[in-house]
């Protein structure tokens, strides 16, 4: 009987246990779940107050609301070239554009990129598609990759591109070289690191401006300095380090961009905006900083076009020094980065 009595005491103290067990999961869930709706919560308000702010700012753009983005994927297509897309895969063609008011064309092309919203992997990629390249840009026979842009505009830059890689983008953002001034400074400056080559460099060609203030290693540079730097090309590795340059400062504003509350970005967008001409619609342009925001990484992957041992320098050719390009090898690379090895489709005429 005793034994039985002590058995039905156990079985209560077990199932007293159980219920408390039982009682701390639920707690437990209860504030995880508490805390996942405050963070959502404040995720939430930031994206909201960036969309507020936005609006404001987005008037300041030059918007282009011709379709050049979709006639150009029409005309490819209908040419019978392909290209590949994806759903969790967001590209926007960036031009750095080194516009003068005394030139007549559309500017120089200066810098070439495509950025990359990876929403699948939660990544950001960037990628730069160096000037020198010597392929056939449609309509006017082979020149450096950057004379598209000053012929045709972003129109003929993105036909070259989407004839010769096949990677289609969602839009388009043309930023003239004195709004990357007006980030930096608006920031307070970005951190970057010199190479005692770079100093040598930049101390030979600038005289008069800030950048003689500069010494090698770590710099907390200015708009100006910045954008020297950036635009440095006179080492060994001339064009090829000018790049890596260019996405190097992009991935430091980037970071320093995410440290700072959503008041100094209105200033930011304030600053940027009147030097930018998009095709992007508010809508989207929220939508992408929005989707930026929630990867919740600073880190950009990096890659430039043409890959090592895909090129061979030509001299003497009517537009000076080039790189010929191996295309296929090329085009192959840059949709494996892209796309990261995802299920990719092909558009349908």
């Amino acid at each position: 009987m005793e034994g039985i009595n002590n058995y039905g005491r156990k079985e209560k103290i077990d199932n007293e246990k159980k219920r408390t067990r039982k009682k701390r999961r639920i707690i437990i869930k209860s504030i995880v779940l508490a805390v996942l709706f405050i963070c959502a919560a404040v995720a939430g308000n930031r994206a909201a107050a960036l969309r507020w702010g936005l609006h404001s700012s987005f008037k300041l753009i030059k918007h282009d609301t011709t379709p050049i983005i979709q006639n150009v994927d029409r005309e490819v297509l209908n040419n019978g070239a392909e290209f590949i897309t994806s759903d969790d895969v967001i590209n926007i063609l960036l031009v750095g554009a080194d516009k003068r008011e005394s030139w007549s064309d559309t500017g120089r092309s200066d810098s070439c990129m495509i950025a990359t919203i990876d929403l699948k992997n939660k990544k950001l990629k960037l990628v730069s598609l160096m000037r020198d390249m010597y392929i056939d840009i449609p309509g006017r026979g082979t020149h450096k990759f950057n004379w598209a842009y000053s012929y045709g505009g972003v129109e003929l830059l993105y036909k070259t591109i989407l004839q010769h890689f096949g990677i289609k983008v969602d839009g388009y953002v043309v930023v003239d070289f004195s709004a990357f001034k007006k980030v930096v400074n608006t920031l307070g400056g970005v951190d970057i690191e010199l190479t005692d080559e770079e100093h040598e460099i930049l101390m030979k060609r600038y005289h008069r401006t800030s950048v003689l203030d500069l010494k090698p290693g770590k710099n907390k540079m200015n708009g100006t300095q910045a954008l020297a730097y950036c635009r440095l090309r006179q080492d060994v590795r001339a064009d090829f380090g000018r790049t890596d340059r260019q996405r190097y400062v992009i991935e430091q504003v980037l970071k320093k961009m995410k440290k700072k509350p959503v008041s100094k970005w209105y200033d930011v967008l304030n600053a940027v905006m009147p030097e930018v001409t998009t095709d992007l619609s508010e809508e989207e342009i929220i939508e992408y900083m929005t989707d930026v925001i929630f990867l919740g990484t600073t880190t950009i992957d990096q890659m430039r076009i043409p890959i090592d041992g895909s090129f061979k320098e030509l001299k003497g050719t009517p537009d000076g020094d080039v790189l010929d390009v191996d295309i296929k090898e090329n085009k192959e690379a840059l949709k494996d980065f892209i796309f990261s090895g995802d299920v990719k489709k092909k558009e349908e005429k």
